[in-house]
């Protein structure tokens, strides 16, 4: 209880049990000592999340196209699910990258980062993504500042270096780094983040004394191999600043159904967890930015168990027959 203002009071590191987790809360009215008179408390403002889904050779817009514009749009038939959070979703249309018109098999490339790809398809320097934009302002007040995720592909994040940030693939992995027990406990964890931190420290000194011998290509590529050893750096401080804060308990329930093995011709079912497991790391708030890739242009096998028989890019060449 709160003397100065005779109004419960509870502690920050307070957790909510229930519906198979247990989750941090956020900092609340009743978390904050007042000022000596204050009649009112500040209410704090929700976190912004953001969530970036590719669906790789796009859609048929000829069934999928909102028509009309305004509050009393209309659904298409591959939207109907939406209806019943329309007051809360606001489709947006007619966006488009200017610079990758006809160069179709690049675009998760670019997707989000808008950048110039070559007119004959060669290499390029791309640019940093929106999701590793929002990530540096979002990123502190999470465990993982961002967390790239692909069910077929490879990553949709970029850095401002332009150098692709790997995603992970299984989703047992991504579990157990978001919630699994560490190895060893949090002591040898810290001593392996402090090796680590030994090794990159003397990789960047070895890098640096050679450098200037080197030619203007071969500079390049170093500069590009030191900024990703600088990233995991990075990481590594990060990952031991939050070593001693608790991962979410989850019950065993919960845990089972994404560490179990699967048969991956359960194509939906394997999509479906995916799905599962990206709410779940924001409700227990271990990251505010996920990209995750459904598959590539020149990938994405058939799901059986939906009805989809052939390829999705066979069938992205359907010639306006939907």
């Amino acid at each position: 209880m709160n003397i100065l203002t005779n109004k419960w009071l509870l502690s920050r590191r307070h957790l909510l049990r229930g519906i198979g987790a247990s989750i941090a809360l956020p900092m609340l009215d009743c978390m904050r000592l007042p000022s000596h008179g204050a009649s009112e408390l500040p209410k704090s403002t929700p976190p912004k999340r953001s969530v970036f889904l590719y669906i790789p050779n796009g859609v048929n817009t000829l069934s999928w196209q909102i028509e009309k514009a305004g509050a009393d749009y209309e659904l298409t038939t591959p939207l109907k699910s939406l209806e019943r959070h329309r007051n809360e979703v606001t489709p947006i249309s007619g966006l488009h990258h200017p610079l990758v018109i006809g160069k179709a098999h690049n675009c998760d490339q670019v997707w989000l980062t808008g950048a110039n790809v070559p007119s004959n398809g060669g290499a390029f320097r791309n640019t940093v993504s929106a999701d590793q934009l929002i990530a540096e302002v979002q990123g502190e007040s999470t465990r993982f500042p961002s967390l790239e995720m692909a069910i077929d592909g490879f990553s949709l994040a970029w850095s401002r270096d332009g150098i692709q940030i790997p995603s992970e693939r299984n989703v047992k992995t991504i579990f157990e780094r978001m919630f699994g027990e560490q190895p060893g406990g949090k002591n040898a964890v810290r001593r392996r983040l402090n090796q680590r931190g030994s090794i990159l420290d003397a990789v960047l000194g070895d890098a640096q004394s050679v450098n200037s011998n080197l030619g203007t290509e071969d500079r390049n590529k170093l500069d590009e191999y030191l900024t990703a050893v600088r990233q995991v750096e990075l990481r590594t401080k990060k990952a031991e600043t939050w070593l001693d804060v608790p991962r979410p308990k989850l019950d065993n329930s919960v845990s089972g159904r994404f560490t179990r093995q699967m048969n991956h011709d359960q194509v939906r079912e394997y999509h479906r967890l995916f799905y599962d497991l990206m709410v779940l790391a924001l409700r227990t708030d271990t990251t505010r930015v996920i990209t995750c890739m459904i598959g590539s242009e020149a990938n994405g096998g058939a799901i059986p168990d939906i009805g989809i028989s052939q390829t999705r890019h066979g069938l992205s060449h359907h010639n306006g027959d939907p």
